[in-house]
């Protein structure tokens, strides 16, 4: 049996990194970004075509 005082083989969990403000801003925003995109994917003038965005990325 072992005494609380001896050492014992068991590794101690490593605690979790700490998440910061930062972290649930930049989800927040990428929800945002993401969600004026399908909005402006559901209206018609604001499609993308797919042509023009080809010819911008140099294909």
């Amino acid at each position: 049996m072992l005494d609380r005082d001896s050492p014992s083989t068991e590794t101690p969990e490593a605690p979790l990194p700490k998440r910061g403000p930062w972290r649930y801003a930049g989800f927040a925003a990428l929800l945002v970004v993401m969600g004026l995109a399908f909005a402006g994917y559901l209206s018609p003038e604001m499609r993308v075509q797919w042509a023009n965005f080809a010819a911008l990325c140099g294909f």
